[in-house]
């Protein structure tokens, strides 16, 4: 825009205001409440990662809007846009090849995180390779938007349907049971949109969960414990150390959840913002270090980690920013639903399933796990994808007069 100022955006009103209104309570809250908490800036608070993920979320939004993307150019640009996920796979990999540590310069050490905690444990053994499971739905998520599921279950190209369950399962290797509730939930809603539960493939599908559900049930108990661990929330058999681990991880949520549910309506008219005063995180932190799940939930709720979406939004931001919140939501979710009824039959498969994953991640974010500041660019990402590819919203055409001779 600077170098050329014919050059314009995707101007889409209703995202456009909803995210500024939205921002501006971010903004607001954080002037009252201590700063942004950048000690790199020279803050004395911290906590201010929480600010910066929100606005890279949104500014990565009107990237993605600042022009169009051609016709012809939409399934690179589709496949470049998910399987970039894959580079979260190369961190843990390097784990086991020493020579290549000087990758973690470019490729994030935190994925392999996970591993070098079962090395050093003496009661853990569960080798957790956190980025099989981004990478995985990074897989899942392409094959969805470049063949939707009715060309997933097209028998005359087997191996869709077969690189589509074999990338689920190795995303089971991260150990996280979101990730594979996440990566059903997508399918189902995927199901509803492109209307198959209509059709044979009502058939294939319920086949190919009857069969994976019973592959699990008489093998799941040898498989390694993160797979287990990843699948443990199924009513089948794990092991007993898996299971004892999963109810706990559960267990201290909820205790958490019920501890702060009291505390929300002191945030209502003035949240609490993410900046945090050092020396009251370090001293919280201390409590970590005697054991007790309790001293985790105390932890984990003073730093705002809720594991909780309604949560994340209602104790930093208060009403205001719950408000605003729903108001971007309802917006991103017009203009999937827009450019899925009304955009080019070239792009049926990918508007069909950008409004799927939406809708999947809307209810993940509200009903299972959700963090604002961690999600939040999963909304802005795939609604700004959708600006792009369509060219802004897509109406309804009109219909031509008949001509009379």
């Amino acid at each position: 825009r600077a170098a050329n100022p014919d050059r314009k955006f995707l101007h889409v009103p209703a995202m456009t205001w909803a995210l500024g209104f939205f921002m501006a309570v971010v903004f607001a809250t954080a002037c009252l409440t201590g700063g942004f908490g950048l000690q790199s800036l020279g803050s004395d608070r911290v906590g201010g990662k929480g600010y910066f993920y929100m606005l890279a979320a949104v500014t990565g939004y009107f990237a993605l809007t600042s022009q169009p993307i051609p016709l012809q150019r939409a399934q690179l640009y589709v496949a470049l846009f998910f399987l970039s996920g894959l580079t979260a796979v190369v961190g843990p990999l390097i784990y086991y090849s020493p020579a290549l540590y000087f990758l973690y310069y470019w490729f994030p050490p935190e994925m392999a995180l996970g591993q070098v905690m079962a090395d050093y444990s003496l009661v853990d053994n569960a080798v957790r390779i956190s980025g099989m499971s981004v990478g995985a739905l990074a897989v899942n998520a392409f094959l969805l938007a470049r063949y939707g599921l009715t060309g997933v279950f097209d028998l005359a190209h087997p191996w869709r349907l077969a690189l589509l369950l074999g990338a689920g399962f190795a995303g089971t290797y991260g150990g996280y049971r979101s990730a594979v509730l996440f990566q059903v939930l997508l399918v189902v809603v995927l199901f509803t949109v492109e209307g198959l539960w209509r059709t044979r493939h009502l058939l294939v599908a319920l086949g190919v969960a009857l069969a994976v559900g019973g592959g699990l049930a008489m093998f799941v108990d040898k498989m390694p414990r993160a797979v287990q661990r990843a699948v443990s929330f199924l009513p089948i058999k794990v092991d007993p150390w898996v299971k004892m681990s999963a109810q706990s991880s559960t267990e201290w949520r909820v205790e958490m959840w019920r501890t702060l549910l009291p505390e929300v309506p002191n945030y209502l008219f003035k949240g609490k913002g993410y900046a945090l005063d050092p020396q009251e995180l370090a001293m919280v932190a201390n409590l970590v270090a005697k054991g007790t799940a309790a001293d985790a939930e105390v932890s984990a709720a003073f730093a705002g980690d809720y594991h909780n979406g309604p949560l994340s939004v209602l104790i930093p931001f208060g009403v205001c920013g719950a408000a605003t919140f729903l108001w971007f939501l309802t917006a991103g979710g017009w203009v999937l639903r827009q450019n899925h009824r009304y955009g080019d039959p070239a792009l049926r498969m990918v508007n069909a399933f950008l409004l799927a994953c939406y809708v999947a991640r809307v209810i993940f974010f509200f009903f299972i796990f959700g963090a604002l500041y961690l999600d939040l660019y999963y909304f802005t990402g795939l609604a700004g994808l959708s600006v792009s590819l369509n060219g802004g919203v897509s109406r309804p055409r009109p219909e031509l007069e008949p001509t009379v001779d």
